[in-house]
């Protein structure tokens, strides 16, 4: 994580990822450009290519589930939120400019602000405070039809898990990512 202090402090948010972005290898590909792995989607560099200045661990008050199909994951579903009720999932919070974070949901978007994609990552989700910034998310206005991810999907889901909730075991992170 890095120190900018050019950074005036109300241009920063925290991004609350709660799916493949908890890894933060796979993060900072929207951020500096380029692929996660190989044949993945190429992303466009974002133009502030600075690392988040922090990261915390986020416990969000929606259950996360598994929709729609992506060509990046083999066909397979990807993580939204059913904002409906509440519940819970775990997540990783960076603490980055907004340019960045709409860099990112425009990325997530196939390159499309969400007005102009309605039906995936349609509806930008504030979730409060954290340390003074705001933390926002995004998800599907609507709760979409489940799908089953792939298990490329889920091991990276699960890096990001392992990589940030070190307190918890193999079987509780295959317990969760199953139960979603």
């Amino acid at each position: 994580m890095t120190n900018s202090p050019n950074t005036p402090r109300e241009d920063l948010v925290w991004y609350l990822s709660y799916g493949s972005n908890m890894l933060f290898e796979r993060f900072m590909h929207y951020i500096r450009g380029g692929s996660f792995r190989k044949g993945g989607a190429c992303h466009e560099p974002c133009a502030d290519r600075s690392e988040p200045r922090r990261k915390a661990c986020y416990r969000i008050p929606y259950d996360m589930y598994y929709a729609k199909s992506s060509s990046n994951w083999g066909g397979k579903a990807v993580s939204f939120l059913d904002t409906s009720h509440e519940g819970e999932a775990l997540g990783v919070a960076y603490l980055v400019t907004r340019q960045q974070f709409d860099h990112v949901v425009i990325q997530e978007n196939n390159g499309l602000p969400p007005e102009l994609n309605p039906g995936w990552y349609d509806k930008t989700l504030s979730l409060g405070l954290l340390d003074g910034y705001e933390v926002l998310t995004f998800t599907n206005a609507e709760k979409l039809p489940p799908n089953d991810p792939s298990e490329e999907y889920l091991e990276t889901l699960a890096a990001g898990l392992r990589e940030n909730y070190t307190e918890m075991t193999e079987e509780e992170i295959r317990e969760y990512l199953r139960s979603r």
